[in-house]
């Protein structure tokens, strides 16, 4: 099942991702009940949601550390530096968690440096993607630094994506180099012209895209700025796309890039860094993509004897199977033969099904043995918002639910709550981390007072132009 937007509209055949989701399982909760529940880790995900109500998002701190540890094992042998992708999940905790893992990060916004800076993340772990960042961002970023720091303030490096946005980038370290700092390191992200990504809103390496720039382009501004006193050349970026699932596009990617970086190399032109994104797909239902070791491997094949350290941005690849959304039954309905299952979780709570078309499996929480190999009932799964759009599967089987049964939508640990919204006034769900046989809470459920905390009723605070 391909994420496009005619993939929800196909007959989906049911998988149960327990079978291919690492650490989650069916258990007993006890030897003398006969019904199976899911189980995270040794966790019960039925009294998860007993205790934080629905929806809400849990986490496997197991899955998202093993995931990690297999790119840092898969590159084992040449210098590399593991930036996860803040943009697919933000929760402090998580990233938290991989910073204490050794993780350097990849941000695309001002926001996201600061949720970096108030864990403590150093600087030098963090590099700067993003195709628009602001003065104030790039003069925020040259200046970060953390509490107990050594060394002199800023971060890895700038990814450019223009010719605008290096003119302010060398515009404002001047400032910084002529109060005695050094100058940023930087790179320009290039695009390499290949097709790539599960869906055309996530593709992002042909020159059409708006990231990055032609490599002529590019290459005319490494020399023009080659002895620029406000940066210094350190590397070479580019990110094709998102939810790739073969390898093949990252082969004809990655040979560019290090033939690129060997076209400079010739010209004086020394770089530290080659910046090669992520995007490697993770399976939702019947995908088949690389494991993260053969991925790793290729990309440590093709940049052997570059003399350069790799950076890898993995986001959806470390967290997307290690989440889930707990939600609720709320009603079942049947109109002249078509059945709905509405339920509490909604396209506010996550946005991939109605944005991409994506395919996330949906399966009770618990279940009698017989039910294992029986006939699933067909429905359309949907939420509560005011959209026809809002619906996370359309004809899935389901099977027999009825009012108050929990339901899990899996493969939601990336670009889920990141993605969600207020919509129809809705509170943003609750997430919860899983470590072993026990769970906290990571992020409290909003609330009506946190919805309306922002708004200005206050008729007296008006301005006039002069």
């Amino acid at each position: 099942m391909s994420h496009s937007t005619t993939g929800s509209l196909r007959k989906l055949q049911f998988v149960d991702p327990v079978a291919f989701t690492p650490h989650f399982s069916w258990k007993k909760a006890s030897p003398a009940q006969s019904q199976e529940q899911v189980f995270c880790e040794r966790v019960s995900l039925p009294a998860v949601a007993d205790k934080f109500a629905t929806p809400t998002y849990l986490y496997s701190s197991a899955a998202i550390d093993d995931a990690y540890r297999e790119f840092q094992e898969g590159l084992r042998g040449i210098h590399h530096t593991i930036c996860f992708a803040v943009k697919s999940n933000g929760n402090l905790s998580i990233l938290q968690r991989l910073a204490k893992l050794g993780s350097g990060f990849d941000i695309v916004s001002g926001g996201e440096l600061r949720l970096l800076q108030r864990i403590g993340v150093p600087g030098d772990r963090i590099v700067f993607s993003g195709v628009g960042k602001s003065r104030e961002e790039i003069r925020e970023a040259l200046n970060y630094s953390i509490s107990g720091q050594d060394g002199r303030p800023g971060i890895l490096l700038f990814n450019a994506e223009s010719e605008a946005e290096l003119e302010i980038l060398a515009e404002e370290a001047a400032r910084v180099v002529e109060k005695g700092g050094k100058p940023p390191e930087a790179a320009i992200r290039v695009n390499p012209d290949v097709l790539a990504g599960g869906h055309p809103h996530i593709a992002t390496g042909r020159h059409e895209h708006k990231f990055g720039m032609d490599w002529k382009e590019a290459k005319r501004l490494y020399l023009m700025h080659g002895d620029s006193k406000w940066i210094r050349w350190a590397g070479l970026s580019a990110h094709i796309g998102s939810q790739i699932t073969t390898l093949e596009p990252f082969r004809l990617a990655v040979r560019r890039l290090v033939g690129y970086v060997k076209e400079l190399q010739s010209q004086g032109i020394g770089l530290r860094y080659l910046d090669v994104g992520g995007g490697l797909g993770v399976r939702y239902a019947d995908q088949k993509p690389p494991k993260r070791s053969e991925y790793s491997k290729l990309i440590k094949d093709l940049v052997r004897g570059s003399d350069v350290e790799v950076l890898l941005e993995p986001g959806r690849a470390i967290t997307a199977q290690a989440g889930v959304l707990l939600t609720r039954v709320v009603y079942t309905k049947t109109n002249r033969g078509k059945r709905f299952v509405i339920v509490d979780g909604a396209m506010n709570d996550l946005l991939r099904p109605s944005l991409y078309g994506a395919i996330h499996p949906i399966t009770k929480l618990t279940r009698d043995t017989a039910e294992r190999n029986a006939k699933r009932q067909r429905a359309d799964v949907v939420g509560p918002v005011c959209e026809t759009g809002d619906c996370f599967l359309h004809d899935w089987p389901v099977g027999e639910v009825q009012t108050g049964n929990l339901l899990a939508i899996w493969c939601a640990g990336a670009y889920g709550m990141v993605l969600a919204s207020n919509y129809n006034a809705r509170c943003r769900p609750a997430e919860v981390l899983v470590e072993g046989d026990t769970f906290r809470l990571i992020r409290r459920r909003e609330t009506q007072e946190d919805l309306e905390r922002a708004d200005v009723v206050d008729q007296k605070q008006v301005s006039r132009t002069a």
